[in-house]
C-alpha cells in the first residue's frame, strides 16, 4: 500500500475517532444539563420545557440522552413524549407556555433554526431569566456542526445559570463545500483502486 493511501486512511480514521468522541461528550453534556434543568424546575416549582425531540437524533434514537420534561416542544412534535407541542420556536410565542413560567432545556436545536435571534427571544420569554435556561450545542469545531443536514449555525450558548452568552455564527455554503471537497479527496486517496497490471 502506498504512503499517500496510508496517510489518507490514517487521517480519515483520526477524524472518525474525533467525531465519535465528540458525540459521546455531547451525550454526557445533554444528560448533565437535563439533570440540572430538572433540579432547577423542581426547586422553583416550574414546568420543565424541553425543546427538541429526545428521539430525533441519530444517536438518541438508540439511547436517550435526556427526557421529555413536563412539555416537549419540537417542530415535528415529540412522538415518544406524553405532552408535546408542535411548534416553531422562531414563530413564538408558544400559546401553551406563559411568560416567565418555565425552566427551559434546549438540546442541539439552535444550530438548525432559520432565525437564531427569534428562537433565543422565545426561549427567554418562557424562562424569564438566563438562570432558567439550559442549552447544549453541537461542538462548533466538529464536522457534525458543519455538515449535519440542515445545519445553519455553529457555536455556543452559555445559559446554565451563569448568564446567557451567545457566540454562534452562520455555517456558510462555502465552508460546507470546502470540507466536503476535502473529505472527498481524502476518501478517493484512501480507497482508490490499484491499477491493473497489463498482461505479458
Amino acid at each position: 500500500m502506498s504512503s499517500p493511501k496510508i496517510a489518507a486512511r490514517m487521517i480519515l480514521g483520526y477524524v472518525g475517532l474525533v467525531e465519535g468522541a465528540a458525540a459521546l461528550i455531547r451525550f454526557r453534556e445533554r444528560t448533565a444539563a437535563f439533570q440540572a434543568a430538572t433540579e432547577r424546575a423542581e426547586a422553583l416549582g416550574r414546568r420543565l420545557v424541553v425543546i427538541g425531540d429526545p428521539d430525533a437524533g441519530m444517536h438518541t434514537r438508540l439511547m436517550r440522552a435526556y427526557g421529555c420534561g413536563d412539555v416537549c416542544v419540537d417542530l415535528n412534535g415529540c412522538r415518544g413524549c406524553p405532552v408535546t407541542v408542535v411548534a416553531d420556536i422562531t414563530k413564538g410565542p408558544i400559546a401553551d407556555i406563559a411568560d416567565d413560567s418555565a425552566v427551559v432545556f434546549v438540546s442541539c436545536v439552535l444550530e438548525y433554526v432559520p432565525d437564531l435571534n427569534a428562537a433565543l427571544a422565545e426561549i427567554s420569554r418562557m424562562a424569564g431569566s438566563a438562570d432558567n435556561v439550559f442549552v447544549v450545542t453541537v461542538q462548533p469545531w466538529t464536522l457534525t456542526a458543519r455538515l449535519y443536514p440542515g445545519a445553519r449555525w455553529r457555536g455556543t450558548v452559555n445559559a446554565d445559570g451563569s448568564g446567557q452568552a451567545v457566540a454562534m455564527r452562520a455555517v456558510g455554503l462555502e465552508e460546507k463545500l470546502v470540507i466536503t471537497g476535502a473529505l472527498g479527496v481524502a476518501l478517493a486517496a484512501a480507497f482508490w483502486p490499484k491499477g491493473r497490471r497489463r498482461g505479458p
